[in-house]
């Protein structure tokens, strides 16, 4: 397993669909710069295997999509796959999401995904979950105006923080579901199934989602 894991790093580095922390910097337009063009963009954040980033590049063809994750190993998968598929449209960054933000330049993104965020159900890891505030102050900072966020998690915990969070931002919630799949979604990319919500879904665990989007982006360039 380990040997598997250092040869596929050593692939990584030379995908044409992926890049790296170190290579990419704010005063670059280096999302647009990788895929020449001007279309709209689509964030995901926590990636993994790149389950949506790939639905999303194949439902929008004419957008592109950032799947961003630390996990080299997991993005090797979705990144591997775009490439034997021909999926031009999609680019995988290796980064911890902390850190992502400051690499950014400006209000850019028309959609941004959480599928499945580890709910960090203890007091203390509050801050580290990709719904607190300072995210949420990032989602609004890099979100072009209407732009929207999605979440998708089988933790009730998370999503009352995420309303309790909510009081405080002017905010439209455009579609709020307690169980998913409870009846057939009208949007196909409802039916797309992460590793992690298959792994739920076997559990009998109910999934939950929400879509929402700020009155008002910040406009930083």
């Amino acid at each position: 397993m380990v040997r598997k894991k250092r040869t596929r790093f050593e692939e990584l580095k030379e995908f044409p669909n992926v890049l790296e922390s170190e290579s990419v910097s704010p005063e670059d337009d280096w999302i647009r710069g990788h895929f020449g063009n001007d279309h709209p963009l689509i964030l995901e954040l926590g990636c993994g295997r790149g389950e949506y980033t790939l639905a999303l590049a194949r439902h929008y063809q004419n957008r592109n999509v950032l799947g961003v994750d630390r996990k080299g190993a997991r993005l090797w998968k979705g990144a591997r796959k775009a490439l034997d598929q021909n999926i031009h449209n999609a680019v995988f960054l290796r980064i911890k999401i902390e850190d992502l933000f400051e690499r950014l330049g400006g209000a850019q993104f028309e959609e941004i995904w959480i599928p499945f965020p580890d709910p960090l159900p203890k007091r203390r890891q509050a801050k580290h979950r990709l719904i607190s505030p300072s995210f949420l102050d990032s989602y609004r900072a890099v979100l072009r105006q209407g732009g929207r966020i999605h979440l998708k998690t089988d933790d009730d915990g998370l999503i009352q923080y995420l309303f309790k969070l909510l009081e405080d931002y002017p905010v439209i919630i455009h579609q709020c579901e307690n169980d998913l799949h409870a009846h057939e979604p009208l949007d196909p990319l409802m039916s797309v199934r992460t590793t992690y919500e298959s792994r739920h879904l076997e559990e009998g665990r109910t999934i939950k989602y929400v879509c929402f989007s700020f009155v008002e982006a910040v406009t930083t360039g």
